[in-house]
This record gives structure tokens, C-alpha cells and sequence, in this order.
């Protein structure tokens, strides 16, 4: 959900991507599809979960890790510049419900609005 609703209001002034620390390659959940089409009217049905091994975090500009724990773990690693990673205070859906996911989005977009002010991406 996180890259879904950065990609659309980001368009195309930043390029996204996902990645988890324990993904294993699965689809969006039903109700984070079911969130994203009826609240942003987009489809992600044909996402899969990447592992962050398959990326070279180095070349990114920012990481965002969705809660603390990850960001403990992602900060740990030490392959990412401290100043390039930030942690939020998402709650992982999983297992929820509908109602978790659409929550978890909400957040996902208010900290998203922080931080493309705080790096000048306002337009």
C-alpha cells in the first residue's frame, strides 16, 4: 500500500519501491487490494512482496521502514546511511481486516505528506 499511494502522489517526481525484511514473494493481501482500489482507486492485485535482499539499499536516497522494529532491525544491518533511513509508526495490517488496512493507510499517508514536505517534493 505504502508504494501504491507514494507512486500516485509522488507522480512520477520520485521512483518507489517495496521491499519487507521477511517477504517471501506473495501478493497484496485482499484488503489492502480492497483498500487501495476503493480509497485510491488503484489496483495493486498484481504486486509481490520483494525481500530488502533484493535491492542494494545503498543506491536508494531514503528508506522508510514502517515501524520501529524494522527500523531497529534496517538500522542494525548498518549498510544504510543513518540519515537516509526513517521510521514511522505503521502497525502491520496483517490479519485484520479491512478496516486495519484502511487505517494503516491513512497513517501511511499522513507521514508520507510530512515527509514530502520535509524534502521539498510539494507540487
Amino acid at each position: 500500500m505504502a508504494a501504491g499511494i507514494a507512486a500516485k502522489r509522488l507522480s512520477g517526481r520520485a521512483e518507489v519501491a517495496s521491499a519487507g525484511i521477511a517477504a517471501a514473494g506473495g501478493p497484496a493481501s485482499d484488503d489492502a487490494v480492497l483498500v487501495m482500489k476503493i480509497v485510491y482507486q488503484m489496483d495493486i492485485s498484481g504486486h509481490l512482496a520483494k525481500n530488502i535482499t533484493d535491492y542494494d539499499l545503498k543506491s536508494f536516497d531514503d528508506i522508510v521502514a514502517m515501524d520501529f522494529a524494522i527500523y531497529s532491525y534496517l538500522k542494525n544491518l548498518r549498510v544504510i546511511p543513518e540519515e537516509k533511513l526513517s521510521g514511522w509508526d505503521i502497525e502491520d495490517p496483517l490479519g485484520r481486516g479491512y478496516d486495519a488496512y484502511k487505517d494503516a493507510a491513512g497513517k501511511i499517508e499522513r507521514r508520507l505528506e510530512q515527509m514530502i514536505s520535509r524534502l521539498g517534493l510539494d507540487a
